[in-house]
C-alpha cells in the first residue's frame, strides 16, 4: 500500500483573510506541499491538469519535472488529465 498526496490544481480563496493566492504562490506552495510529502515519508505526490481558472496548472509534467528535481524518492503522477 502507498499513501501519499494528489492535488487538482486548484486556486481557492484562503477562509481566513478571503484572499485568493496567486498562481505564481500556488506553485510555490505546491512544490512545498511535494517536499514535505517526502520528507514525512508518504510515497506518492499527484498534479492534476486544467486549463481553465481557477486552476494553475496546464502542465503538470513540468511543475512535477521541477518537484522530481527537488526530491530524491517521492514517486511523482498526475492526478487529472483532461
Amino acid at each position: 500500500m502507498q499513501f501519499g498526496v494528489f492535488s487538482v490544481s486548484d486556486i481557492t480563496t484562503d477562509p481566513t483573510n478571503g484572499r485568493a493566492p496567486s498562481e505564481a504562490e500556488r506553485i510555490k506552495a505546491i512544490v512545498t506541499i511535494a517536499e514535505k510529502a517526502e520528507e514525512v515519508g508518504l510515497d506518492v505526490f499527484a498534479l492534476g491538469e486544467h486549463h481553465n481558472p481557477p486552476f494553475f496548472s496546464s502542465s503538470p509534467t513540468t511543475t512535477l519535472g521541477y518537484i522530481a528535481a527537488r526530491t530524491e524518492r517521492l514517486i511523482l503522477s498526475t492526478a487529472t488529465t483532461l
